[in-house]
């Protein structure tokens, strides 16, 4: 019985992929994709030194700079271009990563193989550069970048959603052309038909006064040869 039920088993496997000799593929989840932060050594202008990236869920480069600089004046930072170099610098203070010491921080955005942007991160603690040998201020930094990433979704959702409104009230500019134009094909129709009825009307008018016309040449055309015949008496012929 074992026999038989370990082979039933198997067969049931079997059938869930298998239909009528034809495979049934099976829908996988579709990832999703999520900003994480890595620790990476990247070359910089102070040199090649320990960074953090967050991979971001955006695809522009302006849009990640944008909010970038509006992120670093919450921390009272302001941000400015590392002259030579595509780099940003700000120097704050950020209490949890540095106490009150100021810190350099230098980024920089980068278009990764996948397309997404890649936002490096340096963190020029004096003495050396942020990595995760200091746990605790590492967590901090990681916290930090993944709110930032956040932030970046967030304005490329809402720029999604004003270019989708956009598009909505030009559908609904399009919808209100083609009911106007609808309105007046229905009235071309109703002109049309109108003017049918009065031709309609016209012709039976016509046709009448035709009749009436024909009767009236006959009559007349009497009275011509009845001219005729008094002119020809005249004459004596």
């Amino acid at each position: 019985m074992k026999v038989i039920s370990l082979f039933f088993s198997l067969f049931l496997l079997l059938a869930s992929h298998s239909v009528f000799g034809q495979e049934v593929e099976l829908e996988a989840p579709v990832p999703q994709m999520k900003s994480r932060v890595i620790e990476t050594s990247e070359s910089m202008s102070e040199g090649t030194n320990t960074a953090l990236m967050v991979i971001l869920e955006v695809t522009d480069e302006r849009l990640v700079d944008k909010v970038w600089k509006n992120f670093m004046k919450d921390y009272g930072g302001k941000t400015k271009r590392v002259r030579g170099s595509k780099e940003n610098l700000t120097v704050t203070e950020i209490v949890s990563i540095n106490g009150v010491t100021p810190i350099n921080i230098y980024s920089r955005s980068e278009t990764g193989m996948d397309g997404y942007i890649e936002q490096i991160v340096w963190f020029d603690l004096g003495e050396e550069y942020l990595s995760y040998n200091l746990r605790s201020k590492y967590e901090e930094a990681e916290k930090m970048l993944l709110k930032f990433a956040l932030e970046c979704k967030v304005e490329n959702t809402q720029i999604e959603l004003k270019e989708a409104e956009k598009k909505l009230k030009s559908l609904e500019g399009d919808l209100d052309k083609l009911t106007r134009q609808n309105m007046g094909y229905h009235k071309d129709i109703e002109d049309a038909e109108r003017r049918i009825e009065e031709a309609k009307l016209n012709i039976v008018r016509n046709e009448e006064l035709q009749g009436d016309t024909t009767q009236k040449i006959e009559l007349q055309k009497e009275l011509v040869e009845e001219i005729n015949r008094r002119l020809s008496g005249l004459r004596g012929n």
